[in-house]
């Protein structure tokens, strides 16, 4: 029995969990889904169900037990954003190719990135990736500003990718203090199948 603990997330992070959760689970295995959005409960019983699942709920205070098998049906193509019609969201990832934000005075576009990191995790709708390349990988440094927001956004459930071959030319890699080293196979696949991809 897998668990998987999706409290504190906001939409879509749940749904985009648990699809990943099912996409690994064996045929007879099940998952306990633990959950404490009624909007986001309401959202996945319906995904579940379409699938073919065959979900089980019961409540205990705020938090939802949801427990499910393996759906029938493939999950290939299956896009957790076609569910959440109620609060009217959109998986987006958020790319950040410098540490700075826009052209001009470098103190100025420091204070914006730092601004645009900071507010990203009071967002609505969450990232589901931040993907960062180029100079962009010295955000998730320990000693940035921004690693403190960017490992809130990590814990709410929105993927921090750190392009490797920036890391290396960098040589920054024993100074990481948020975000999963990737490669541009990764990165090129994250950035073609979002809904749509911000640049700030």
């Amino acid at each position: 029995m897998k668990i998987l603990d999706t409290k504190r997330k906001k939409c879509p992070q749940p749904l985009i969990m648990v699809r990943e959760a099912l996409e690994e689970l064996q045929d007879g295995e099940q998952v306990t889904i633990y959950i404490d959005n009624d909007t986001s409960l309401k959202n996945l019983l319906t995904y579940l169900k379409e699938q073919g699942a065959e979900p089980e709920v019961t409540t205990s205070g705020k938090v939802h037990t949801v427990v499910t098998g393996k759906p029938k049906k493939s999950m290939t193509g299956v896009e957790p954003s076609a569910y959440i019609g109620s609060v009217n969201l959109k998986d987006y990832v958020v790319c950040i190719r410098s540490d700075l934000m826009g052209s001009g005075d470098p103190e100025l576009g420091k204070a914006l990135m730092e601004s645009f990191v900071d507010n990203l995790k009071l967002q609505e709708c969450l990232p589901t990736h931040v993907v960062l390349y180029n100079s962009g990988v010295r955000l998730a440094m320990k000693q940035s500003p921004v690693c403190a927001s960017l490992s809130e956004l990590e814990e709410l459930g929105t993927r921090i990718m750190l392009c490797g071959t920036c890391i290396d030319h960098f040589g920054i890699q024993y100074d990481l203090g948020v975000g999963m080293i990737s490669n541009m196979v990764s990165i090129t696949g994250t950035l073609a199948s979002a809904g749509h991809v911000i640049y700030p």
